[in-house]
């Protein structure tokens, strides 16, 4: 398996987690439950995701998930959340 660069970005509010093209590869829910919809293209873009997630909660994307310009999270009550890619 060859080595690879990730990244982490944690959100506390709804926005952007990357501009350019993105592979999100694991979400980590923080202290509070709640849902994260990821969206391809911006807060306006294509409903990718839509999951439920319990505290302290990660999911891990099946082979990564590739949004092709910005990667958007739509956070609902969750506080934070912490995207790998």
């Amino acid at each position: 398996m060859a080595d690879q660069n990730l990244t982490t970005k944690t959100l506390t509010a709804t926005g952007s987690v990357n501009a350019g093209r993105t592979r999100i590869r694991s979400v980590y829910c923080g202290s509070t439950a709640g849902t994260v919809e990821l969206k391809d293209g911006g807060s306006g873009g294509t409903s990718r995701f839509l999951l439920a997630m319990t505290a302290g909660q990660i999911i891990n994307l099946p082979g990564s998930v590739e949004f092709s310009t910005d990667c958007y999270a739509t956070l609902t009550t969750a506080n934070s959340v912490m995207f790998v890619y």
